[in-house]
Parts: structure tokens; C-alpha cells; sequence
């Protein structure tokens, strides 16, 4: 169970991460320690309040069915994804989680569009933001994820990621 205990710790880390990309008022567009962008090919497709953003290129996607969160085991798939400098939408931290003992799916979601970052938080134990629904589709060796609600902000969100390839995730420092 160490790999569980592990990707619960990762798994607190995503959850800081989206609570603390409100805060970020600037960055080199870059994701991952290597300085890539990731190598999935994936669709990004926001609404926010009405106004659409599209967005696609490289980036990670990745799921794990022997994660958990809070203690609570589950399968979890997550998305990160870094627009261009000049782009409309700038950057993508989504995590959904599958509780194995039922209930609801949970998310964890901040994105940023122009100088505004918004976020869904509906984890069980974590800070909450905004409120919504995360779903999950299934496509081959990929899929989409989507989630639909209200932001930290009030304002309604669409978002669907499409992903070519969900890989396997990696939990690090050990």
C-alpha cells in the first residue's frame, strides 16, 4: 500500500496546487520539471459565463485506479495543460476522483482564462470552491473529462478536456 499512501500524498499536492493557482499572477508557460509541455496530445473547450475558449496542444493526462484521497481509496484521472503566452486560455489543473466506496465523483479544478483564474473544489475534506459536477468518458485508451457548475467567482463553467491517452500515474519521491 505504500504506492496508495504515496498518490494520497501526490494527491494533496494537486489539491494545494489548484488552491494555490489563484495566487499566481504570472508564469514562463511551461509544464513539468523538464520544462515540456507534456507529450499527450489533448482539446481544451471552456465556457465561462457564456464567452467560449478552445484551446489544444500537448499536455498530461493521466489516471490511476489504486489512488485515494483523504484516506478515501479511488480512482482518480487528471489533466494539466499550459496554453500559449498569447493565448486566451493559459493553464488547466483538473482532477476528478471516483470514490471506490460510492457516493459522489469529486473534482478539483483551476484554470485561467486572460488574467482570471477560476476554480471548482468539491473534494471532501479539502477547501471548498464553487460548486459542480465532474464526469468522466471513456474513449479507447483515452477520453474526456468535463465538469459543469458555478466557480469561486459565481460565474457558470463548462469545461471539457479531451485526451488522446490517459497514462498511468506516477507517484514521485520514492
Amino acid at each position: 500500500m505504500r504506492c496508495g499512501r504515496l498518490l494520497s500524498i501526490a494527491a494533496c499536492t494537486l489539491v494545494t496546487a489548484c488552491s494555490d493557482a489563484r495566487n499566481e499572477t504570472s508564469r514562463s508557460g511551461t509544464a513539468g520539471a523538464d520544462g515540456g509541455r507534456g507529450t499527450v496530445p489533448m482539446k481544451v473547450a471552456a465556457k465561462v459565463d457564456g464567452k467560449t475558449y478552445q484551446s489544444s496542444g500537448l499536455g498530461e493526462c493521466a489516471s490511476s485506479g489504486e489512488a485515494s484521497i483523504y484516506e478515501v481509496p479511488a480512482t482518480l484521472w487528471h489533466a494539466i495543460y499550459e496554453g500559449e503566452d498569447d493565448s486566451e486560455f493559459r493553464r488547466l489543473n483538473l482532477t476528478v476522483w471516483r470514490p471506490k466506496t460510492g457516493g459522489a465523483d469529486m473534482v478539483g479544478l483551476s484554470f485561467q482564462t486572460g488574467e482570471t483564474t477560476h476554480r471548482i473544489a468539491t473534494v471532501k475534506g479539502g477547501q471548498m470552491a464553487g460548486s459542480g459536477a465532474p464526469g468522466v468518458r471513456p474513449a479507447g485508451k483515452g477520453g474526456a473529462l468535463t465538469v459543469a457548475g458555478e466557480d469561486d467567482h459565481g460565474d457558470a463553467i463548462e469545461l471539457s478536456v479531451e485526451c488522446e491517452r490517459f497514462d498511468e500515474v506516477v507517484a514521485e519521491g520514492g
